[in-house]
């Protein structure tokens, strides 16, 4: 009965919908979508004179098809359009300059008649970019992909097409639409935030209920990647739902640290015990002991390195789950991995060394400045377990050679929450200065960045806690004369914060209403993505989205 009521609820509001809506078009056009979730939603398109003639349409195939039977669906109305020929389409594809950035529907008019949706478009890669783009370094050079448009055609329409010139000749029309999401008993309307994000209308009003809903269901979802074993499922390529090659240890000890908060921030005691699971694996798997020293391996083309940051992140992981559980079972790996960093890791005067040959040698001194915050981070949770004054050391050895050589311009995710936690300790002038800088000399870039970018949210909660303790020493007037300057800072740092909240979740979160388009949405839904990356979900968005997310809620909480 529960379903029956929803179904007609669904039917009386589509009707007031199609009743009420004004379009500039030249044909009228409604596109359904249903399904299940256990595969691509299947999509309908109802054209006519009128939407009298096309809601009876929609209903004989709402009976036919039994869409009532479908945990959801979706309807998209053609509003405005825009009438182009094939050049047009061409050129305005070259211009766009990431990949999936797709922001108009495309209609097709003449021998064939055919219809996509921008979701249709980038889910079956209808759009792709030349074989010479690189992620982040060049323009994608968009264009059709002949196959995959033969192949989406045959799928939706049932016509094998071996020869599409009939594109060259056809006429093409730009369309935006009113889109609407049913699921249970709920309607979403859905709002274009551009760049192809086409979701449920998220406001500063729901924005603490959705994030909310975003950290419960993205847990799950990373959750589910955790396999039995203790082993990660590492990530997908959702258009084809291809796995992801590869491992990595450093992600490996990561997500299960941002589960392990998951775990803390719901008191999830099963989620907390498979935590410990992937523990045992990744010390089992991807630790090594050579002459005496615990290390935490990865590969790079076949050959071994041991990597600053991946010691780091087992560290963390470690310490989190100590913490959380209230065990120490792991202490002793947690010692010992420590007493590696100490020994081969570190210089004598407190100088990083981020790769490790198999032979234990200098491969390179500096990769990539995450493993600097990474291991200051990690080394100060772990003292906080410990409370040997001997890792607390390490880290005022570090702290202070970070603030020496203004590594605050590199504007690093890692160096904000190292900083935050070691202010936790001891509060002097200079770190403050360095935490603030960090955020605040790259606020501007991090306000307009159109990509989800994860860390840089974890940068500003990080950063706006920093702000809260200075707000509360008797440090703050020496850093500010003015409580006006405090003031703005702070009401800057916040105001970008909550910014890339909003900015995150409409960018980067795969609700239903777009999972629905993609290969096997029940295995995608309500993960995180990198949408310009081929909407790459590897474990390691997960990890940064949620912990996050989750922070920003304790500490808005905190706040309030």
């Amino acid at each position: 009965m529960i379903v029956q009521t929803a179904t007609t609820t669904y039917l009386s509001q589509i009707k007031d919908i199609l009743e009420t809506i004004e379009t500039n078009v030249s044909k009228q056009l409604l596109i359904v979508s249903v399904g299940d979730f256990s595969e691509r939603g299947r999509i309908y398109e109802f054209y006519g004179r009128n939407f009298k003639t096309i809601w009876q349409n929609f209903l004989t195939a709402y009976r036919l098809n039994q869409f009532e039977k479908a945990p959801y669906l979706r309807i998209d109305i053609a509003t405005e359009e825009e009438k182009a020929d094939y050049q047009q389409v061409k050129e305005r594809l070259g211009k766009i300059k990431r990949n999936n950035y797709i922001d108009f529907n495309l209609r097709i008019d003449g021998l064939r008649r055919r219809s996509f949706l921008k979701e249709e478009l980038v889910a079956n890669a209808i759009i792709k970019p030349s074989k010479k783009h690189k992620v982040g370094k060049n323009l994608p050079e968009l264009r059709i992909d002949p196959q995959n448009y033969k192949g989406y055609v045959k799928r939706k329409y049932g016509r094998e097409e071996t020869d599409i010139s009939y594109l060259e000749r056809s006429a093409f029309y730009f369309f935006q639409t009113k889109s609407f999401y049913f699921e249970k008993e709920n309607m979403y309307p859905l709002k274009d935030y551009g760049n192809g994000n086409h979701l449920r209308e998220v406001t500063y009003e729901n924005l603490e209920e959705t994030t909310d809903l975003v950290i419960a269901q993205g847990s799950t979802y990373l959750r589910k990647q955790l396999t039995k074993t203790g082993q990660f499922i590492y990530g997908y390529y959702p258009c084809y739902d291809q796995l992801l090659k590869g491992y990595n240890s450093v992600r490996h000890f990561s997500s299960l640290y941002a589960l392990a908060e998951a775990a803390d921030y719901f008191s999830d005691h099963e989620m907390l015990e498979e935590v410990e699971n992937g523990l045992v694996w990744g010390i089992e798997h991807l630790t090594s002991v050579e002459n005496g020293e615990l290390l935490i391996k990865d590969y790079l083309n076949q050959e071994v390195e041991y990597k600053l940051g991946a010691q780091a992140t087992a560290i963390l992981a470690i310490a989190k789950y100590s913490e959380v559980a209230k065990k120490e079972q792991f202490h002793p790996i947690l010692e010992q991995l420590i007493k590696t960093v100490s020994e081969k890791f570190l210089t004598d005067d407190q100088r990083t060394i981020h790769v490790l040959n198999e032979r234990l040698e200098t491969k390179e001194q500096f990769r990539i400045i995450y493993y600097d915050g990474e291991i200051l981070f990690s080394l100060l949770r772990a003292y906080a377990q410990l409370k040997k004054p001997e890792i607390f050391a390490i880290c005022e050895g570090l702290m202070d050679q970070f603030v020496k050589n203004n590594y605050q311009k590199y504007h690093d995710h890692w160096l904000s929450y190292a900083t935050n936690e070691m202010l936790k300790h001891h509060q002097t002038v200079e770190y403050y200065q360095f935490g603030i800088k960090n955020a605040l000399e790259n606020i501007d870039f991090i306000d307009k960045r159109d990509t989800a970018y994860p860390t840089m949210l974890e940068l500003l909660v990080a950063a706006s806690k920093m702000m809260t303790k200075l707000e509360h020493s008797e440090l703050k007037h020496q850093i500010f004369a003015e409580e006006a300057d405090f003031c703005q800072v702070k009401e800057r740092i916040n105001t970008v914060m909550k910014k890339r909240v909003h900015h995150e979740i409409t960018t980067g979160v795969m609700f239903p209403e777009f999972a629905q388009f993609f290969k096997c949405p029940a295995v995608i839904s309500y993960g995180f993505f990198a949408r310009h990356d081929r909407f790459r979900m590897r474990i390691d968005d997960a990890e940064h989205f949620l912990s996050g997310l989750i922070n920003y809620r304790i500490h808005y909480k905190e706040e309030e």
